[in-house]
């Protein structure tokens, strides 16, 4: 196995080990879980995440149904090379994990975990993702391949003019990359853009990530 590929591995099994170990024997069950199909990534008004738009909630559940207290989370975008996640996720109960492009957080005692994450895409041309690209982990186990899209497209200046400059590129493609599907029906087009314009329109993703992970 190459370098490339192993690092994700590595960066995985590093969040899942520091989970607490009291509740890290429970595996959930996909099929009883709760996950989005669709993450959206976001900005920031400069002082709090724009929650409004981003935020979502993964519950963990086992196979007989019963939700895992202190279940670790895991976001892993390494299946993702047009997003990029902020460094600093502004929330103290969440790490970002650079190395392996992921983050993760630790489950309630209902098994719930929301999270608000932000980041950003890589510019013009540079799609490449298509739907359920993501994975997300509950204690190491899959439990999910959703699809992650991004409102700050060119990855400055938070959410403008020229991310609308690539999204209307994408649009113009023809294949549904998954950045920009912000309503993921499968597609790009006319609710996108409703979408798109909506948290422009907001302001609560005004700003990019102060700091990026390599």
């Amino acid at each position: 196995m190459n370098r490339s590929r192993l690092m994700p591995l590595v960066a995985l099994s590093l969040l899942v080990s520091e989970a607490p170990r009291a509740d890290a024997s429970g595996i959930p069950s996909p099929a009883n879980s709760t996950v989005p199909s669709l993450i959206r990534l976001v900005g920031t008004n400069g002082v709090v995440p724009d929650a409004a738009d981003g935020q979502f909630t993964v519950v963990a559940r086992t196979l007989s149904n019963n939700p895992i207290n202190g279940c670790t989370i895991v976001l892993d975008l390494s299946g993702c090379p047009d997003l990029v996640l902020c460094a600093d996720q502004m929330d103290p109960d969440e790490i970002t994990f650079c190395a392996g492009k992921a983050v993760r957080k630790f489950a309630n005692a209902q098994g719930a975990v929301t999270f608000t994450v932000l980041g950003e895409s890589n510019g013009a041309g540079h799609a490449v993702s298509l739907a359920g690209s993501a994975r997300v982990y509950g204690n190491g186990a899959i439990m999910a391949l959703p699809s992650v899209a991004a409102f700050d497209l060119d990855g400055m200046g938070g959410v403008g003019a020229g991310d609308l400059s690539v999204w209307l590129g994408d649009f113009g493609s023809g294949t549904a990359w998954s950045r920009s599907d912000y309503d993921g029906d499968g597609s790009v087009g006319a609710g996108d853009l409703s979408q798109w314009l909506s948290v422009f329109a907001s302001g609560a993703s005004l700003t990019s990530c102060a700091a990026s992970c390599p």
